[in-house]
């Protein structure tokens, strides 16, 4: 019998690379001299089949099998959606990297059996925490034809789940005008018809418009698109969006065979409100392998940080066959100076699921500002992160430092 695979990832969902994948196999020769399992990884197993990692692992003490982790391989490999490079209208697509595993025997210094091949999986660079990996809440991010309530990849909970019946106690998100928002989200399924539903509404909830963007017939991939005020507009709608009067706007994603709603809709609020500070418009790389944004509209304030290095040397004091003495001459400067510009910035008042999902900008690797020089990275500083809720009684606005990533030299 050799050796069983008892357990694999399915593939029947697209993989979380930072999360456990795992695979439990057994042996019924164990027992021989010197006994290991070798385990290949490939790379694009129905393609080029490239061998990435070759690794042994042993079985556990006094039982017949064997545990292979891959995730700390697969994360080196899986696609990252190129966030800045994405100002395209209409849909962005982008393939995920396939992975499978072959398992042999080695025993009696050599290489034994046949080999067995798992079933091979696919994966996306995501994060979720263990507890919603363990419970299978990643599930939820993932559509498929037959799905309901599905979600995009964002971290912000701004959903109900139907488009329609709106009122203003539901979570609404407030977004500028001018603010760049994308929604990503992740096909499952194999040859589904979909169709993505935007809805413009008035201060009354009354619709305005409601535009249908004809996917066709998509495959397992991962999709994003601008829905902006400024930029949903460039998109193949069926139906030009209406902005005159617009106060919201929902979106959704429709089965197009039985117009059913697959995902949950998402719901943003136009916030026109003026303001005597700078905005500061931030991007990040949520723990659901997409890209959230959130204005911070707040007082802020700039510092710069100088760091530099000072040393003596023998002021230039000679002039001809004379010394001439200076109250000019410097014998102390500065060299190795460099500076680092780093900001201080609030929010507005948030509501509870907006302090939620702004948790994964103080904890993303991958931010960005969008300033008037375009993106420009930055990490955000904090080691804590307050959940505070309405429920608590605390009104609540956010505050983070801000620094730019690139420090500068200074030529003097």
């Amino acid at each position: 019998m050799a050796i069983t695979i008892q357990y694999q990832p399915t593939d029947t969902y697209i993989h979380p690379a930072f999360a456990p994948i795992e695979y439990l196999v057994s042996s019924d020769n164990t027992a021989q001299s010197g006994f290991k399992i070798v385990c290949k990884v490939y790379l694009n197993p129905t393609g080029a089949n490239t061998l990435i990692s070759t690794q042994q692992i042993n079985v556990r003490p006094s039982s017949t099998q064997a545990i292979l982790s891959i995730q700390d391989v697969v994360k080196s490999f899986a696609p990252v959606f190129d966030y800045l490079n994405n100002q395209d209208a209409n849909v962005k697509i982008i393939n995920f990297n396939e992975f499978k595993v072959a398992f042999q025997e080695y025993y009696s210094g050599a290489l034994q059996g046949s080999v067995v091949a798992s079933n091979a999986i696919r994966a996306y660079s995501a994060s979720p925490k263990y507890i919603q990996f363990a419970s299978n809440e990643w599930q939820e991010y993932q559509m498929s034809a037959a799905d309901v309530d599905r979600k995009f990849l964002s971290g912000f909970d701004n959903t109900i789940p139907v488009i329609n019946a709106f009122k203003s106690s539901d979570p609404w998100l407030k977004v500028k005008t001018n603010q760049k928002i994308q929604l990503q989200w992740i096909n499952k399924g194999i040859s589904i018809d979909y169709r993505l539903w935007f809805k413009t509404l008035d201060a009354n909830f009354n619709q305005i418009s409601l535009s249908a963007y004809d996917l066709g017939t998509t495959f397992v991939n991962y999709f994003a698109i601008n829905v902006g005020r400024q930029e949903a507009g460039s998109n193949a709608w069926d139906t030009p969006i209406v902005w005159t009067n617009a106060k919201y706007f929902a979106i959704g994603m429709l089965n197009e065979y039985n117009i059913e709603l697959i995902s949950k809709a998402y719901l943003y609020e136009l916030d026109d409100c003026n303001t005597n500070y700078t905005p500061f418009e931030l991007h990040w790389l949520n723990r659901w392998g997409g890209f959230d944004s959130f204005v911070f509209d707040g007082k802020s304030n700039q510092t710069t940080e100088v760091n530099k290095t000072f040393a003596k040397y023998s002021p230039d004091r000679v002039s001809g066959t004379s010394l001439n003495y200076s109250t000019s001459a410097q014998r102390t400067r500065a060299f190795n100076t460099a500076t680092s510009e780093s900001y201080n910035l609030n929010s507005r008042l948030l509501q509870d699921f907006e302090v939620s999902g702004l948790e994964d900008l103080i904890s993303s690797p991958e931010v960005y500002w969008r300033s008037d020089a375009g993106f420009v990275s930055v990490n955000v500083s904090g080691r804590t992160y307050q959940h505070a809720k309405s429920e608590n009684g605390l009104v609540y606005s956010l505050a983070l430092d801000m620094t730019i990533e690139n420090s500068d030299e200074r030529q003097w």
